[in-house]
């Protein structure tokens, strides 16, 4: 088991996020938090707005309402007598005039012992009742509101209507003492029309705004998408020139190698064997001849070695799987490795072009590094494709210690990103090393 497969699927989301978090830059993240920062600021507004207003409302009647309350008591018609009285009559008509009616559907006149002295209906004049905490608040002196509780014993007739705001305003003699409080009940069906008018245009504006900010984060998108595409066109023309030149590179050197050292080195151990050839078996000399031949022959094969090493052995007229083959094959030639091969059900027609000599550079790559650095004695590369993408994976049991990329591991990157593909490498030590390299159907563009 490698260590990338033992890491539990919460960790690898988080770590993808983390890279992802990364990769974007400060100018990114700052673009996030602006986003989530508005997403945020809208929704408050939304919610908040609305109950500004509610409360707004609220206040502006309470203040009415306490308004006319002082022009009652100003006008000497507080307190009031029993309701047979001519004092009562006359409260009964200004109430009439200035509160009852429209949203208003119950007027109420308590003493500051909790007995009703007014009410439009007269069922509850003489009743004693238990004051709530925000009448209290209203007899120390302020306007207070709050939505009725119709199962108190005060507002058994007034539950057939329903939802109900009550309001409480203190009420004082000439003097300025307090002596009792209204109430004032109103139904809550033109609050909430209104209330609802406000949530709609208020969500309404934010929507408005927040389209325009996508459209114009859109329209920075987009133009930021342009850019990028545009210099990554440009930095694959690049990387597809410097690329090829490497190759070119690689052949002369290749071809400078086996001409300029090869060939006489070839001629030299020709020499050696000719002159050899002509001493007698007893002859001291001949035995430092056969020395030195065995040395000849032993540099004329690493230097062949090295040299089908450097050139890759990667024919790209043939398929796919027979190039792979070659490759593994001429690895366990040169080494001890002991490799095996596992080729999945591949489709041949999505594995061509820039996506194979991709991939076939990427696998001699890592057979390369596992010869030189991993002092493994196993491996296993194998080939499987998925319904949107191909992977090679090379996992030995070297010691898995992460050495810094080299130039071929980073030119090899840099080749599959151009496609669309990644490159991951995960070393546990004593565990082995995994390289995986995977690119997208149809990833040669």
């Amino acid at each position: 088991m490698t260590a990338e497969s033992s890491r539990p699927p919460g960790r690898k989301v988080v770590s993808a996020a983390g890279s992802e978090w990364a990769e974007i830059g400060p100018f990114g993240r700052a673009a996030f938090a602006g986003v989530v920062l508005s997403l945020v600021v809208t929704m408050v507004l939304g919610i908040w707005l609305p109950h500004l207003v509610r409360t707004h409302i609220l206040d502006a009647r309470a203040e009415l309402i306490a308004s006319i309350g002082n022009e009652i008591a100003t006008r000497g018609l507080v307190p009031v007598g029993p309701p047979s009285s001519e004092s009562y009559e006359r409260l009964r008509e200004e109430v009439g005039l200035s509160l009852l009616g429209g949203e208003t559907v119950r007027v109420k006149l308590w003493t500051v012992d909790g007995t009703v002295e007014y009410s439009d209906d007269q069922r509850l004049v003489g009743q004693t009742f238990g004051l709530t905490a925000t009448a209290r608040r209203a007899l120390a002196g302020s306007p207070t509101y709050t939505v009725s509780d119709l199962s108190e014993p005060a507002h058994a007739l007034e539950r057939p209507l329903g939802r109900l705001i009550e309001f409480f305003v203190p009420v004082r003699d000439a003097g300025g003492t307090i002596v009792g409080i209204f109430e004032v009940e109103q139904t809550v069906d033109s609050l909430d029309a209104t209330l609802a008018l406000v949530r709609r245009n208020v969500w309404l504006a934010i929507g408005t705004g927040v389209g325009l900010l996508g459209a114009f984060m859109a329209s920075l998108t987009v133009a930021a998408a342009r850019a990028l595409n545009r210099r990554r066109r440009q930095a694959e023309r690049l990387l597809g020139a410097l690329l090829n030149a490497q190759d070119e590179e690689r052949r002369r050197i290749v071809g400078a190698l086996h001409d300029d050292i090869g060939q006489p080195l070839f001629r030299l151990l020709y020499g050696l064997e000719g002159s050899r050839s002509k001493l007698n078996s007893g002859d001291p000399v001949r035995g430092e001849l056969e020395r030195l031949t065995d040395i000849t022959r032993d540099i004329d094969r690493t230097l062949r070695g090295e040299l089908s090493m450097l050139y890759g052995g990667i024919d790209e007229d043939l398929g796919f799987p027979t190039s792979l083959r070659r490759i593994v094959d001429t690895a366990r030639a040169e080494s001890d490795l002991t490799i095996e091969l596992e080729l999945g059900e591949l489709d041949a027609a999505v594995i061509g072009g820039e996506a194979k000599v991709a991939l076939l550079h990427a696998a001699r790559e890592a057979i390369t590094n596992v010869r030189k650095h991993a002092r493994a004695s196993h491996v296993v590369v194998r080939m499987t494709q998925t319904g949107d993408a191909l992977t090679l994976s090379v996992e030995d049991d070297g010691v898995g210690v992460r050495s810094p990329e080299g130039l071929g591991l980073v030119t090899n990157r840099e080749r599959l990103e151009t496609l669309g593909g990644t490159i991951r490498v995960v070393a546990s030590k004593g565990r082995g090393t995994m390289f995986r390299a995977t690119i997208p159907v149809g990833g040669d563009r």
